[in-house]
């Protein structure tokens, strides 16, 4: 790599250290808008690599608010495609890689396991994941600590967010809090183009300057717009970087065949999938406790998303334990006409979540409620302003080549952000989603 030293290692570099060599030559963009950055792939040297996952280790022993922030790289090793990555069987990320027809069925890499040691340990305090797949709460990692910012396969009340939808409210605020409160943000596996939530590392590259956190640490095997304004940057494989990581922070991870199975609140299982959960009737967090029922034939009603207050039926469970919810009588908000039948999912881990009292987001709502009539659920008794939809200049947080500090970040918009089918069918195949972050 022929760059200033600065956008190869970081503000943080070492001057014996030498540059990233290409590993793989894609002469393409990485993406089709947003940026002229090639798809390019990159390895630090090994004696590089070593000394900044050191130095990584000392900014995450350093730091009492340290915040991840994760895309589409972190899950490619699992067998999930991204966006960025071009000619995939001559990328170094399909190195005994496995196929996976279906992202719901798809395993945690060793990244995933590490961030959840990390969390446990008490290094890692918050975790904004673009990606769909539930793989941080499949490796244990729990939902409370955990913004999908961009949708989930495993929560029907934050479904896959279109290309061109709308951010829930809730996380966009709970994004920003940590945007401001975090002192360390490690953007992993995401090529930073451009999209909403990406203003995080634009924040953090800014508090860094002002004295108020220790910055951005980079890891991508592609460049990214960023790369100057990081504190450290390493090009590698995510995967190597977070296994070297443990050993430097004396951590323990399990294995690939690791199965995490949720800790339901004492007393609160009635019987076989039904439970007493600290919510009301609403969905809202209550002192007093209503029963959960999530047998099948059970209707429920979805508390929030862009499905909220439609109806449907729990079907069953998958041998992992997850729950599918049919829904046959969805209307389009605009056209009010019947979607086709179609299908979601709740993950296991909403289990030991709803009956320990934690909803979506801080003081936030269980993604549904059973109910036996379809009345309309209430406004939250303390909804997030709307604002009208902001110009097309809005919808993208841009790079900018000489980020300029703000006191505070602006107000919430909508966003693009991932490429999505309407379901179409009984049971929608979230396969076809590109995570492109």
């Amino acid at each position: 790599m022929d760059e200033e030293p600065v956008k190869m290692h970081g503000e943080l570099y070492r001057g014996h250290w030498q540059p990233p060599k290409c590993v793989t030559e894609f002469d393409v963009n990485a993406r089709l808008t947003f940026t002229s950055i090639k798809a390019h792939e990159y390895y630090d040297r090994e004696d590089v690599l070593n000394e900044k996952v050191e130095l990584l280790a000392e900014l995450i022993r350093g730091s009492n608010n340290c915040m991840a922030y994760t895309g589409a790289g972190i899950s490619t090793a699992a067998g999930i495609d991204d966006y960025a990555t071009k000619s995939k069987e001559k990328s170094v990320t399909a190195e005994a890689r496995p196929s996976v027809r279906d992202w719901k069925q798809a395993r945690p890499t060793k990244a995933h396991h590490v961030m959840t040691s990390l969390h446990r340990s008490g290094h890692l305090k918050h975790w904004i994941q673009q990606n769909h797949d539930s793989l941080p709460q499949k490796a244990g990692y729990p939902q409370h600590a955990l913004n999908e910012i961009h949708g989930s396969l495993h929560d029907p009340a934050n479904s896959v967010v279109p290309y061109e939808g709308q951010l829930r409210d809730d996380l966009y605020a709970w994004l920003q809090k940590w945007e401001i409160e975090n002192d360390l943000c490690l953007a992993l596996g995401t090529s930073l183009s451009g999209f909403n939530a990406d203003r995080v590392v634009e924040t953090a590259f800014q508090r860094c300057q002002q004295g108020l956190s220790a910055g951005l640490v980079i890891v991508n095997l592609q460049q990214t717009p960023y790369d100057e304004h990081s504190s450290l940057r390493i090009f590698s494989k995510i995967d190597t970087v977070m296994e070297l990581l443990a050993v430097k922070l004396g951590l323990s991870f399990p294995g690939q065949d690791y199965v995490h199975v949720p800790e339901v609140a004492p007393d609160a299982k009635l019987q076989q999938d039904v439970f007493l959960v600290p919510f009301d009737e609403f969905g809202d967090p209550s002192q007093e406790k209503t029963v959960w029922d999530l047998r099948q034939g059970k209707a429920v009603k979805l508390t929030g998303g862009p499905y909220a207050g439609d109806i449907g039926r729990i079907v069953g469970k998958n041998e992992d334990g997850h729950y599918r919810i049919r829904f046959e009588d969805s209307l389009h908000p605009t056209f009010k006409v019947k979607y086709r039948v179609f299908s979601l999912w709740l993950g296991n881990w909403w289990l030991e979540e709803a009956t320990k009292g934690h909803g979506i987001s801080p003081g936030g709502r269980i993604p549904f409620v059973n109910v036996s009539d379809p009345a309309p659920l209430p406004p939250s008794p303390s909804p997030p302003p709307q604002r009208p939809p902001p110009p097309p200049s809005a919808l993208l947080l841009r790079h900018h080549s000489s980020p300029s500090p703000s006191p505070a970040p602006p107000p919430p918009s909508p966003s693009i952000i991932a490429i999505f089918k309407e379901p179409e069918q009984e049971h929608v195949d979230f396969a076809e989603c590109l995570l492109i972050s």
